[in-house]
This record gives C-alpha cells, structure tokens and sequence, in this order.
C-alpha cells in the first residue's frame, strides 16, 4: 500500500467507549497515485469514509463504487473492502469505524444495514460529518482538558446527521407480500453475509424473514441448487480465511468472532475447506 497515514487511531480490540459510542479506529490517509488500501475484513462496527480531495474506487464485496471530492462512502458489518486511488487525481481521505450500544442508536444502525446492503447506494454528502470527522482528528492530535467529553458529543453528532441522512430511502415494508423466490433468496444471501459474526443459528432466519425455516431451506434449495447451511458454512470459512490473512486477530479470536464452539472445531472445518489448518495458512500466506 503505498499511502501515508497523518493520524492512525485503532482500537479494534478494545473499542473506546464514549457514553456508549464505541469507537474502533479513526483517521486520515493521504494515497499516492494509483495506491491500493489491500483488502480488509470489518467486524460489527460501521465506517464512514470521508474522501477530502482525488478520485478513486472503493471495492466492497466485489462491487466497486467511485467516490470523489465530497463523497462519504458508507461500510457495513462484514464488509470486505478494498479502496483504489485514481493515478491522476490521488485520494485523500479520513475514516471513522464505531457501533454504538445505545438502544435506539443501535435500532438505526440494524435499520442502515438492512436498507442499504447493495454497495452502489452506499455513497451520499453531508459537509456537516465531513467537518465533524474533521473535528475529531484534530481533537486526537492534542488531547487536552475535556477530550473526552467533547469527542462524546461530536460522535453523537456524527451519528444523528448519519441516520438522518439516510432515514429517507426505506423501502416498502414486505413482511406481508408474498416475495419471489429469487428476491427472497437473495435477501437471505445478503442477511448471512451482513450479520455473519452475529447469528446464533440458521433458525433465526425464519423469524427475520417472517417464514418458517423450513420453508425457506426448501425454497433456498429449489432456488439456488445449494443449501442454506452450506451457504452459511462456505461464508463463515471464507471471511475467516480473510481474517488470518488480514494478521490482526488471533486464530482462537476468529473461532470466537465466528460463532464456532471451540478452536478445534473451527480448525477441524477449516482444514476441510482449504486442505491445511489456519495456523499453516496464516504463516503460508506470510511466506509468500
């Protein structure tokens, strides 16, 4: 990645708590022509990415997205993402990964990822969070009197902006319409790709989707010629596989955030999929 980064804050382990704003990462990244920010696994958290100045693309989950001076790009929980520079016009941007564990705050945000989860309405405008973002980074540089509280405020301001903004695009409520087969489908693709670190079990797609499960993993099959387990298998194991080459989390961290019983059933599973266990992968694609 040929990028230089002015202010790198992460706290992806350890999350700060700012009165139940929980803050992950924040920062600003100045890129070199033609740069590429390699691939990266999200977690629970949401990322505003604020583009100040350039051009460039940003890749999520295979979708790329343009995004120029103005723009803030919007990243979901289990985003996989990739930002390209324009060689000709270099990207500048700041970043700001958080969820937060207010109640209602937490609503909205289950409500953005629900209604947003196609990556090309993901961009949108608002010079208000531009500044706030702003505001924050400078506010890190100097850690003075009252940081704490001050950061408190401006990220709730961020999120209030952030829900308004986009509160006005909900689609019509479905949960009395009969769907097509392929609509369906593709809305519980996109559930277990969005909340593939926090399902208990493939039962609650009944209750999301307003059918009984058995339904859907007939209609799933029917539809798709493969079974909605194996979906949620082959999903679980390839962001894991992203994960180990990402090198922030621990191997036992990943079996965890993945919802498998034990390390060795999620050594045992993995060894299945890519024919070597995630320690020989992890240090294999090190090697490289």
């Amino acid at each position: 990645m040929e990028a230089q980064y002015h202010l790198d804050k992460s706290y992806l382990s350890a999350p700060l708590d700012f009165y139940g704003i929980r803050l992950c990462q924040i920062g600003r990244l100045y890129c070199r022509p033609g740069a590429v920010v390699p691939t990266h696994v999200h977690l629970n958290w949401l990322e505003l990415t604020v583009v100040t100045d350039g051009r460039g693309s940003v890749i999520t989950n295979g979708v790329s997205c343009p995004v120029g001076r103005g723009d803030i790009y919007l990243s979901l929980p289990c985003d996989a993402h990739q930002i390209v520079s324009d060689s000709e016009a270099p990207l500048k941007y700041d970043f700001f990964s958080f969820f937060s564990e207010r109640e209602e705050q937490r609503r909205e945000q289950e409500r953005i990822v629900a209604e947003y989860l196609s990556p090309t309405r993901r961009v949108f405008r608002d010079d208000r969070i531009r500044a706030l973002i702003g505001d924050a980074i400078a506010e890190f540089g100097r850690d003075g009197l009252y940081t704490h509280e001050l950061l408190s405020a401006i990220f709730t301001q961020i999120l209030v902006y952030l829900f308004r903004d986009l509160s006005g695009e909900a689609p019509a409520p479905q949960s009395h319409t009969v769907m097509p087969a392929e609509a369906l489908c593709y809305r519980l693709m996109n559930y277990i790709d969005t909340h593939v670190y926090s399902m208990k079990g493939l039962g609650e797609l009944g209750e999301v989707m307003g059918y009984s499960y058995g339904y859907l993993s007939t209609l799933f099959k029917k539809t798709t010629g493969e079974t909605l387990a194996g979906y949620y298998h082959e999903k679980r194991l390839e962001t894991a596989r992203l994960l180990l080459l990402e090198q922030r989390l621990s191997i036992t961290e990943i079996a965890e955030a993945l919802g498998y019983a034990s390390v060795y059933v999620f050594s045992r599973a993995f060894a299945a999929k890519f024919g070597r266990s995630p320690r020989h992968y992890r240090k294999e694609a090190g090697e490289a």
